[in-house]
């Protein structure tokens, strides 16, 4: 590492929406101010949840200008190179196709926000990956940009861009300047994790970069499920999280680390002491990270 580097050196923490999960909206942002973060993620389906009890985006900015904490990610845009799918019905894990609605809040949300990031994975099915998948995500990219967001593409195992490699050559292939990657440290060690490629993806593209830690053998056999209730804190888990920190700490990468911690456990606790040990524990990791480095 280099002194020209401050992703871990002096890294930025946002406070993702599936670590405290079940938060209320205010209890969500002051957390994040009161253990030290600088942002938070918002799940579409959440917003769409606070829209239905009553909230106006008056009241959310009201909320977050209060804490001086901003929304810096949107989550997620699933089956982004899939067909468009009937009219009404929601996106949701397991179905092939885009949802226009979905996007069109996410679009919202960066106008009224002014949110930076918006999160994308690919289907969830096995489909073939060829060159119309880089023009999809070209053609979101091309959407979204009128809007001033940045498309983070995400590889997920059980998707149809499962690692690294194949979500790198999408995003070089659609090659705009708002597509980048998401790299989620639990995809990454479970997907085919190459610490090489990731010393070498150029900075310019790694836009966000999400930190948990999990067990080696996966808890449950289905995949998803497994991703989505049983990562545990950084350090807590089998992940080589500081070989993931130091082939990321380098000149040009300026992610923030959105600290993702889907854990049944953590839910359970109090909304602030979960944030706090989260952030504490992603802090510790990278401290290590850089004596060692």
């Amino acid at each position: 590492m280099t002194s020209s580097s401050t992703f871990a050196r002096a890294p930025r923490l946002v406070l993702a929406w599936g670590t405290v999960r079940n938060a209320a909206f205010p209890d969500r942002v002051a957390a994040a101010r009161q253990a030290g973060y600088d942002g938070i993620g918002l799940a579409i389906p959440y917003y769409q949840a606070l829209l239905a009890d009553g909230w106006k985006d008056r009241d959310l900015a009201a909320v977050l200008a209060e804490w001086d904490v901003r929304i810096n990610e949107v989550e997620v845009l699933f089956g982004f190179h899939g067909v468009p799918g009937p009219a009404g019905v929601p996106s949701r894990p397991g179905l092939v196709y885009a949802d226009p609605e979905i996007e069109r809040i996410a679009f919202h949300l960066a106008d009224t926000f002014g949110v930076p990031f918006v999160q994308t994975v690919g289907t969830f099915d096995d489909r073939p990956i060829g060159a119309e998948v880089a023009e999809a995500f070209g053609s979101l990219c091309d959407r979204a940009a009128g809007h001033g967001l940045r498309v983070a593409l995400e590889f997920v195992p059980y998707s149809s861009i499962p690692d690294l490699a194949t979500g790198l050559a999408v995003v070089t292939g659609a090659n705009r300047d708002n597509g980048g990657l998401c790299i989620d440290s639990w995809h990454f060690f479970r997907g085919r994790p190459d610490l090489e490629l990731l010393r070498t993806v150029p900075a310019g593209r790694v836009f966000m970069v999400q930190f948990n830690d999990g067990p080696i053998p996966p808890v449950d056999p289905d995949r998803m499920v497994d991703a989505v209730h049983h990562r545990v804190l950084p350090g807590h888990g089998d992940l080589d999280l500081r070989s993931f920190v130091t082939a990321l700490d380098r000149p040009g990468v300026d992610a923030p680390l959105s600290i993702e911690v889907y854990s049944d456990e953590l839910w359970r606790r109090p909304t602030l002491d979960a944030a706090r040990l989260a952030a504490e524990a992603t802090r510790a990791v990278v401290a290590s990270a850089v004596r060692t480095a």
